[in-house]
């Protein structure tokens, strides 16, 4: 019977379905630390991953039994993936779990962004009884995502999933990609009508001088930014950077203030 570990937590139900196939699942999280010598210790042959737990060369040298490595989520930066399939190691992702998910995230970010949202709702329960004017006028000069351009960096899943969003509500919309040249949106309406655009993606300069605000949707190859002081001088001042993509390195300047996830606007 193959025994799997899920170092970084399965859900019920994927821990169900796996039980009732005949295999043996552990939910319970091992430390980095004691990763291989567990490994060993319990013959697992599978093993389950999230983001939290490294397979590294030295888990893959270490662990001659593993056959199968999988991957809950897109990125794979956290694998040797490369070397696990040169060890003939089956590994494997879910490439198109998180796009729908990711995408909405993105938008709860940009919506809150222009609307002010995290802050209005922090400082009107605490000042709005005595500040309300002012609260008022500082959080009221809000805008529209509507005809505002968004830059899209990576045009994979994740990417084009989150085009198919601005698409939707008007924005406009240019994307960069080092391998993937163009890209098909298909928007599919309530009565059963789709409409398809194709966009052709632009040098990272283009993207990052003409938007409005810019998403990233790539894995961090090494300790280099992907946006870093050269970039964001690029950018349209008050433009603003949407980073759900949690590998990715950010370096902020003194004349631009970012904000990784919670989305706030340049100053």
């Amino acid at each position: 019977m193959i025994k799997i570990l899920a170092n970084d937590g399965i859900s019920n139900l994927g821990a169900k379905l796996l039980k009732d196939n005949g295999f043996l699942v552990n939910t319970e999280t091992v430390s980095q630390d004691e990763l291989i010598d567990e490994i060993n210790k319990e013959n697992y042959e599978v093993i389950l991953v999230r983001s939290a737990t490294k397979i590294r060369k030295d888990v893959i040298d270490s662990c001659p039994n593993l056959k199968i490595i999988g991957r809950g989520g897109v990125g794979m930066d956290n694998i040797d993936v490369k070397y696990a399939r040169e060890k003939n190691i089956e590994v494997i992702n879910t490439p198109a779990a998180s796009s729908s998910s990711v995408a909405e995230l993105v938008f709860a970010h940009l919506f809150g962004m222009v609307r002010y949202l995290f802050m209005s709702n922090r400082q009107m329960p605490m000042e709005g009884d005595t500040n309300f004017k002012d609260l008022k006028k500082s959080f009221s000069s809000g805008t529209e995502l509507a005809n505002k351009t968004l830059g899209i960096i990576g045009f994979g899943r994740i990417g084009q999933e989150v085009a198919r969003i601005a698409i939707g509500i008007g924005m406009k919309v240019l994307a960069h990609d080092k391998f993937i040249k163009e890209g098909n949106i298909t928007l599919n309406f309530f009565n059963g009508e789709k409409k398809t655009f194709t966009i052709e993606t632009s040098d990272l300069d283009k993207v990052l001088k003409n938007s409005d605000f810019v998403t990233i949707h790539v894995p961090m190859v090494d300790d280099k930014a992907i946006i870093g002081a050269e970039e964001i001088g690029l950018m349209k001042t008050g433009a603003g950077i949407i980073n759900t993509s949690i590998t990715i390195k950010i370096t902020p300047t003194k004349n631009k203030i970012i904000s990784q996830f919670s989305a706030t606007p340049f100053k």
